[in-house]
This record gives C-alpha cells, structure tokens and sequence, in this order.
C-alpha cells in the first residue's frame, strides 16, 4: 500500500524534533503498514500542491490520499525553479486592512518586491482568495475521484467556507514556539484520520 501525502509546514512536520518518524504521516503509514511520500513542504502554497497532484506526480500510483491545503494568499512563480511566495504569516491581520508580514516581501523578493506588494495591497483581494481555495478544493476533490483514490482532504485555514474533512489548527493543540503541532498533536491527527478512513 502507498499513501501520498502533500501540504505545507504542518504536513512535512516542522518543530519536531524527528520530523520523518513524528509527524502524522508516518503515524498513519506506520499503522497501516503502508509507504509514505510525503511532500509537505515549509511556506508551501495551493499552487504548490495542485502543481504536484496533477503535473510532477500520477495519482494513479497511490491506494490512498491525505492532502493539507494550507493560506489560500501563498502562491509560487517559475523562475528556472519554482519559487514560493509567502506574504503573511498572520493573514486575518492583512485581510483586515494591516500589512501584517507583507513587510518581508522586501527582504525576501528584492528584484520583485514591488510587484508582489502592490499585487498584495492593491490587486487581490479576499473574494479572489475564497474563489481560488475553491476551484483547488474542488481540483483535488475530482482528480482524486476520478482516479479511484480514496482522499482525506484538510486545511489550516479557519476562514475557509468549504466542507473540509478537518480544519486542523481549530481542535485546541498543542503546538511548538511557532505555531506547528507538536509530536502529540500530529498523533492526534492521524488518529483523527484512521476513524474517517
């Protein structure tokens, strides 16, 4: 059995002391018996994981399916490699009207800063966020399905309008110095899970 698991910092397991043998993919595969690919990737956006699913990897090669979709305002560009932009950290504080983290833009793309901030500021908004979350959700929902991949789809994205499995940072964890799940709280998470499936 192999199980393919995809999403940002939570789902590769950031803050665990053991990252490969703490996080709840390997929880899950463990009791399952089953190999694990996981590409959970730090500050990784939905482009990210929709990019994975349907281009760099055949979904037909896994029995099962847990994909994390994360901040709907991270996305990626390519440039030679694919490059991720991450502008909020705290993304309610930026949505209502505070630059939050849009600051690090600055830092981060030096050559694109000012594109992205006043793509940022001035150009997205939260419909155009709600609408992309939607049209991925549904993406992964249908490529899954229509590849006879059995899915648990979650999200750490509490505003979120759409009927997730789990919204995972909303079940009162335990969580490290920046705010990724701890080691009990990923155990927790994959028992969670084991019950849907």
């Amino acid at each position: 059995m192999k199980i393919y698991f995809d999403g940002c910092s939570w789902t590769e397991g950031i803050e665990l002391e053991n990252q490969e043998e703490e996080r709840y993919s390997r929880f899950i595969c463990n009791e399952l018996g089953a190999e694990e690919t996981n590409l959970g990737m730090r500050g990784g956006s939905n482009d990210r994981i929709v990019r994975n699913l349907l281009v760099e990897n055949n979904i037909e090669d896994y029995d099962l399916a847990f994909i994390q979709m994360t901040l709907p305002a991270r996305t990626e560009y390519c440039d030679d490699k694919w490059i991720k932009v991450n502008p909020a950290n705290n993304f309610s504080m930026w949505l209502h009207g505070e630059d939050g983290d849009i600051r690090r833009i600055i830092e981060k793309f030096p050559h694109h800063s000012d594109f992205w901030k006043y793509w940022y500021m001035n150009v997205s908004n939260q419909k155009y966020f709600e609408t992309k979350e939607k049209i991925y959700f549904q993406t992964i929902r249908n490529h899954c399905k229509v590849n006879g991949v059995p899915l648990i789809l979650s999200t750490i994205n509490n505003w979120s309008k759409l009927d997730f499995d789990f919204y995972l940072n909303s079940k009162g964890l335990k969580v490290h110095q920046y705010g990724h799940p701890t080691k009990e709280s990923h155990q927790k998470f994959a028992k969670m899970m084991l019950d849907k499936i």
